[in-house]
């Protein structure tokens, strides 16, 4: 382990100190277990946006997409417990533009 010195507000100090007396924890402890969850956090938001960007491209890759409509009409149908028809994908219509929201 190493040591990482933190030049804290005032006011975070105090918050931190009380929120940690609140949990029945040290300062350090609860700073510990914040930054902790906030990286694991930051992981899973990194896997997502790298989830979706394979998507993205092989979206292009294929030129393949699903109809909403024919989306909804097969989720309501299997919630429903019928025999829904799984949609068909289309050809991706070039005319509307289909950007990353994420860079």
């Amino acid at each position: 382990m190493s040591t990482t010195s933190l030049k804290l507000p005032d006011a975070l100090k105090a918050s931190i100190s009380k929120v940690a007396a609140f949990e029945g924890k040290t300062a350090h402890a609860l700073m510990v277990d914040t930054l902790q969850s906030a990286m694991e956090d930051a992981l899973v938001r990194q896997q997502f946006y790298a989830d979706a960007d394979a998507a993205y491209h092989d979206t292009l890759r294929t030129n393949a997409v699903y109809a909403a409509a024919d989306v909804k009409a097969y989720v309501l149908g299997r919630l429903a417990g019928g025999q829904a028809v799984r949609p068909q994908t289309r050809p991706l219509d070039t005319a509307k533009p289909m950007t990353p929201l994420h860079d």
